[in-house]
């Protein structure tokens, strides 16, 4: 008894409370982990590390079964937004409707996407985390994750910028002769590519970041760093993630707009429409899920 009752338990009352604070589990890189950081003392199984992308959606969906707030809060949002393009919320003042526009956008892309990666982390860590837990880690990393977002759009639109910077004073001060002999769309498509080649690259590398920064807890620029390591590993399967969205996304979206034949339903397109932009936001929580699981095979790799 009295080894129990010695000093040791000063210590452990200062560990409950830290995990009172947040006992929601954190993912570093193995260099970052202090003690051991391998799989077993993490408490993360093999068989996660050798999931597929293909396997890490179908964890997502049956993910989700176990969590049902996670598709509640995500229907909230969808909802509204439906509402948004809709006349249902026009009683409202414009100045408003322009709050709670940017205010669903905000908690479908910072708050959603942090509450799914926080639910990734404990079930793959054996720590099932509770709403409140998942929330409070949410809204404690919300700051540094608008500070990774801000470097992301800094960085994809700033850098590409100054690249392709040099081809269009070149062409600014060069005759109108050479742009027309080329012709002006073949020049301007040349721009863009010079444009998109690194707008996409660097859109690549820092994919993961906002995933870092809420698991893995890490700053902004940090953040960035872990990111553009993940990717540099994981380039294959990357480029698979890349191909499976769009085609998702053009499943989904190309039914709403496709030419309406004169059937007398006049409601097939609007009906689409919607059917089609709440599956799509739907699946991007999904992908969001995707997102998280394949940030702890590549942090911990």
């Amino acid at each position: 008894m009295s080894e129990r009752t010695d000093a040791p338990v000063r210590s452990t009352s200062t560990d409950n409370d830290t995990s009172t604070r947040d006992a929601t589990p954190t993912i570093k890189a193995r260099d970052d982990v202090d003690g051991c950081g391998c799989l077993e003392c993490r408490n993360i199984e093999t068989t996660t590390i050798n999931r597929t992308v293909l396997d890490a959606l179908v964890w997502s969906v049956r993910l989700f079964r176990s969590y049902p707030s996670i598709l509640a809060f995500a229907g909230v949002i969808i909802l509204v937004n439906r509402l948004l393009e809709t006349d249902s919320i026009n009683i409202l003042p414009m100045p408003a409707i322009s709050v709670v526009e940017a205010l669903t956008a905000f908690t479908f892309i910072i708050l959603i996407r942090a509450y799914v990666g926080t639910i990734v982390a404990g079930e793959l860590t054996g720590k099932p985390v509770t709403i409140r837990e998942g929330l409070r880690r949410s809204i404690a990393r919300t700051p540094a994750l608008v500070g990774v977002i801000f470097l992301i759009v800094f960085s994809v639109m700033t850098i590409p910028f100054f690249v392709s910077l040099p081809l269009f004073l070149l062409v600014a001060v060069l005759p109108v002769a050479p742009v027309g002999m080329v012709g002006f769309p073949a020049a301007a498509a040349v721009g863009g590519i010079v444009f998109a080649v690194p707008f996409l690259f660097f859109l690549f590398k820092f994919w993961f970041a906002p995933e870092t920064c809420v698991i893995g807890q890490y700053g902004p620029l940090k953040s960035l760093q872990m990111s553009w390591h993940i990717t540099s590993n994981y380039r294959r399967k990357f480029i698979l993630i890349v191909i499976i969205a769009i085609g998702s996304a053009l499943g989904l979206y190309l039914p709403s707009v496709l030419p309406q034949f004169e059937t007398g339903l006049t409601l097939v397109r609007p009906v689409l429409h919607v059917i089609s932009s709440s599956a799509g936001e739907l699946l991007s929580i999904v992908w969001a899920s995707a997102y998280a699981h394949i940030y702890v095979q590549g942090i911990v790799s």
